[in-house]
């Protein structure tokens, strides 16, 4: 796709730093890019204009290390913060991407914030599984509960009579059977079970194959995945810390020049909660 790119070079006295501007358009969005040095890391902002929002994604460069991350809200088996990672080592060394060197601070919640963090595979893993063990037992139920009065309808008739010194109405209760029916909805309950059961494995697939683990990256090699953090709507921002080997990739806001701001909606991109940068 063209890119229409306006290369600007401009100092902010907010970065400390000289910092290049680039503005684009993609797919009828505006987005502008901001790249500067602090020490030894290259940093750049991205900011992805729609409509009154938006959008932002964060880069960290060290030694041909780099480091990207997006936040949004999702619901998957809980509400959360969901975080996509890339790495991409660009070194001359290999270097391992280890869960437990990722630290997350919430701010906007008083007390204690300790389940804030980034869950690991085998926590959200759990919790999954918990989660679908108890949704295939209410979908086998119900299931079972349809199954039990399959082929069988009900109807009620009323009928008025007179007689002498008598009258008013008879109501009469039929129950019919049809084996034809309950095959078919038998069938169909099968049908359902098959797909709710395909869903749940394409979830577990789906969770296994990105949410990121312990792993090692080869020179000249990316890995790219997520990890979820647990959602408070009284939470005004993340920050989030990784350090791989001996650097550490700092992405709390105050690093970037954006202003905090309470969120607009739940639902949306975290982006939205930082509605301005300096």
């Amino acid at each position: 796709m063209k890119k229409l790119i306006l290369l600007l070079f401009i100092p902010l006295v907010s970065f400390g730093q000289e910092v290049v501007l680039n503005e684009y358009y993609d797919d009828g969005k505006k987005v502008i890019e901001k790249t500067w040095k602090e020490n030894e890391q290259t940093r750049t902002l991205i900011e992805i204009q729609s409509e009154d929002t938006s959008d932002y994604r964060y880069y960290i460069n060290e030694n041909g290390v780099e480091i990207g991350l997006y936040i949004y809200f999702v619901r998957d088996y809980g509400r959360y913060f969901k975080v996509d990672v890339s790495v991409v080592n660009n070194s001359e060394n290999r270097i391992n991407y280890l869960e437990e060197n990722i630290n997350v601070n919430v701010n906007g919640i008083k007390g204690d914030i300790s389940k804030y963090k980034a869950l690991k595979y085998t926590e959200y893993n759990k919790k999954v599984q918990r989660r679908q063990n108890g949704n295939a037992f209410l979908m086998g139920f119900s299931a079972g509960l349809s199954n039990a009065s399959a082929g069988t309808t009900y109807s009620q008739s009323n009928t008025y009579y007179s007689g002498y010194n008598t009258y008013g109405y008879a109501n009469t209760y039929t129950t019919t059977y049809s084996p034809a029916l309950a095959s078919m909805q038998i069938q169909q309950n099968q049908r359902n079970l098959d797909a709710f059961e395909e869903n749940q494995n394409e979830r577990m697939k789906y969770i296994n194959e990105g949410y990121l683990k312990n792993h090692t990256i080869f020179p000249n090699n990316t890995l790219e995945g997520y990890f979820l953090i647990p959602f408070n709507k009284k939470i005004s921002d993340v920050d989030i810390i990784l350090n791989i080997e001996d650097m550490e990739f700092d992405f709390s806001t105050e690093k970037w020049g954006i202003k905090k701001s309470k969120p607009k909606s739940k639902d949306s991109s975290f982006g939205l909660y930082l509605d301005d940068y300096y």
